[in-house]
């Protein structure tokens, strides 16, 4: 079980410290002007891991840095390793206006912000256990957001979607994608596993 869960509110974007019996895990990192708020946080928590639920830059602009700082690994999906790895850019669509208009938004921060390259240490993948990292949860795959998308799934009920869903006045899927289909499957896995409360990367748990 999870003995702490504590939300880093970083801008309009969340990052999540986990602390579990035998050290802890970071879940994404803000952007840039976050970094230290983020990493005194960090401090004497033993961080192991920092889990990257996507690749888009308010979820890892700081994962070189707090890597560095912390001496931990880096885990993100293997299909946004080249996010991180190589700042590899990869639009965003919507449906209807507003979201059109949102992943217009985010596609303009997509192209114009950039995230320190940083070689991922461990791919996360559907199961993926976090045990040996000191948090008794594992890895979801939350495909659709972005192809590597992926969620926290601790043993205790709580669960980290990332931005497959978000919760801005109320949890919706996410309104901008890179694939549409794959995005609702992952937004039926979310509500299937009936989580006893749900963090998102944007917006207050529920």
């Amino acid at each position: 079980m999870a003995n702490s869960i504590t939300r880093l509110r970083c801008g309009s974007a969340n990052a999540y410290l986990i602390g579990g019996q035998g050290g802890s895990i970071l879940v994404d990192t803000g952007t840039g002007r976050y970094k230290d708020k983020v990493l005194c946080a960090c401090k004497g928590m033993s961080v192991k891991l920092i889990v990257l639920t996507h690749g888009h830059f308010d979820h890892c602009q700081n994962a070189a840095y707090l890597a560095g700082a912390l001496g931990c690994p880096v885990g993100i999906g293997e299909a946004d390793i080249p996010l991180l790895e190589v700042g590899l850019k990869r639009r965003v669509s919507g449906k209807g206006a507003w979201g059109s208009f949102y992943a217009w938004a985010a596609n303009r921060n997509i192209e114009n912000k950039n995230i320190p390259h940083r070689k991922a240490d461990v791919i996360l993948k559907q199961g993926t256990d976090l045990l040996p990292y000191g948090v008794d949860g594992k890895i979801i795959a939350l495909p659709g957001h972005t192809a590597g998308s992926v969620g926290v799934w601790l043993s205790s009920g709580e669960l980290f979607v990332g931005d497959a869903m978000q919760n801005i006045g109320t949890p919706l899927p996410a309104w901008c994608y890179e694939d549409c289909e794959s995005a609702a499957e992952s937004v039926r896995k979310i509500r299937e596993l009936q989580a006893s409360k749900v963090y998102f990367g944007h917006g207050k748990h529920r």
